[in-house]
């Protein structure tokens, strides 16, 4: 074999035509006959990389017009020039991320800069660069860092998403955008920075890894675990995991606030414990009678969600632990407690996460403070971000949408009220109140003893992340 050429389908693959019969075994095991025209070959465009290293170490001749022009323009390169000094653990990120012939998922708290990582890869490589974030927020938080910390002009940025389609050497989109406009994009960009990574193994979105040939791919998160354990996903489509610094480790050198964890206890009332203990007698009975052990949301999704229109016990099982949750979380005890801690930070600048919006509502109402959920409009999201950036307002009620993609500045203090076993949304959270400042911040979580709460967060922590 001399000569081979590869093209894109118009639908997903890569086609690769032969001038005679492939034997070569590495190649054949990532690589599909199409048994319905002699010599020709099929595979997914994520092997794009791996399939040409093969064929130059054979000195086979390629024809092929992908990422032909992947190189950035001069005039790029000359203004993709960081404007910061990178701290140690920065380049270290980077030296490893190059030492993996430029893969690799960077793990770092919010608030450590993984985003100037970002950029100074994008100036070494000097490839066209596809930015995916997962959400509008991030999306313009990316194009005005690229101008702040760049020489980037605005206009030369492109921008996919938010009725915006306009493609440029460095183009910033959301996951969403990526997933419909995969056919423009991997016939351009050889670098893809995947930012909030851990997104990028969904189900809807896996498509867009498996379908770029970019040959360089780096994944930016606080942490990649998912519940669906989709993080060896990842691994296997971005890199291997590059650790290079934990929270501790940050505050320790200054990088980030010094801070404390206070886990407040907040015991239910009398009244709730009866009722919450009434409850939970009802789904565990329903478990032990069923024989079933919750492992995983998607065990719960599984024996109980899934059966509720063919079980009449499973739908009395799962109200019953629904409605002990809410015991749980939106206890008078906690917002009692959320009222004693208001008053004693009645001057900082603080932000409130709870899981319901019932929470959510109940405290903004009470206390006069701006709420923030997903049916907040943009435009009055927006005026409340901005009011809460220009201290306008200090304090701020929210649910998960601002867990991350925003940049919120000099918050010192956050309040979970109700416990999370998550370790990304709680990492997410401390990382609101870790800008570098004077003074301590402090994020307390309330927790309700001897409750399903109490469990999540002893899950939580054995992830020591922080």
């Amino acid at each position: 074999m001399k000569k081979l050429s590869i093209r894109f389908r118009v639908g997903f693959d890569l086609i690769i035509e032969a001038e005679e019969e492939i034997t070569d075994s590495a190649l054949l095991k990532i690589m599909k006959i199409n048994p319905k025209k002699e010599n020709e070959y099929r595979a997914a465009p994520h092997k794009y990389k791996e399939i040409t290293s093969i064929l130059k170490e054979k000195n086979v001749t390629l024809i092929t017009d992908i990422l032909k022009d992947s190189a950035l323009t001069h005039e790029y390169v000359t203004r993709m020039k960081l404007k910061l000094d990178l701290r140690p653990y920065q380049e270290q990120a980077i030296s490893e991320f190059s030492e993996n012939k430029g893969r690799g998922v960077v793990i770092l708290p919010t608030a450590a800069g993984k985003t100037i990582i970002g950029f100074k890869i994008i100036e070494k490589l000097k490839q066209k660069t596809l930015i995916i974030v997962p959400t509008k927020n991030l999306l313009y938080q990316w194009i005005d860092h690229l101008t702040k910390y760049t020489s980037l002009l605005k206009n030369m940025i492109g921008q996919v998403g938010d009725n915006v389609k306009e493609i440029k050497e460095i183009t910033v989109t959301t996951y969403d955008s990526a997933r419909l406009n995969l056919n423009l994009f991997r016939k351009i960009f050889n670098l893809v920075i995947l930012d909030e990574a851990h997104h990028a193994a969904a189900k809807e979105t896996i498509k867009v890894l498996e379908g770029l040939p970019a040959e360089y791919r780096l994944g930016l998160t606080a942490t990649p675990d998912r519940s669906d354990k989709g993080e060896e996903l990842l691994f296997k489509f971005i890199g291997k995991p590059i650790i290079v610094a934990k929270i501790s480790d940050l505050a320790e050198n200054g990088f980030i606030a010094k801070h404390q964890l206070k886990t407040v206890k907040v015991p239910l009332t009398e009244e709730e414990r009866v009722q919450y203990d009434k409850k939970m007698g009802i789904y565990r009975g329903y478990l032990r009678k069923r024989k079933i052990q919750i492992r995983s949301p998607e065990d719960y999704e599984r024996y109980l969600i899934f059966r509720v229109n063919q079980d009449v016990e499973a739908k009395e099982a799962l109200d019953a632990h629904r409605i002990a949750r809410n015991i749980v979380y939106s206890s008078q005890s906690k917002l009692d407690k959320m009222e004693e801690l208001l008053d004693k930070h009645s001057k900082d600048k603080m932000i409130i996460f709870s899981e319901f919006n019932d929470m959510v509502y109940s405290i903004g109402r009470k206390h006069l403070i701006p709420i923030i959920t997903h049916e907040t409009k943009s435009s009055e999201r927006e005026e409340i971000l901005n009011m809460f950036s220009l201290g306008e307002y200090t304090k701020i009620v929210t649910g998960r949408v601002l867990d991350e993609g925003w940049d919120c500045g000099s918050v010192n203090v956050g309040i979970i009220v109700s416990g999370t076993g998550q370790a990304r949304q709680f990492i997410q959270r401390l990382g609101r109140i870790l800008r570098p400042k004077e003074g301590e911040a402090i994020l307390y979580e309330l927790v309700t003893p001897d409750t399903i709460e109490t469990g999540t967060v002893k899950r939580r922590k054995k992830a020591d992340v922080i």
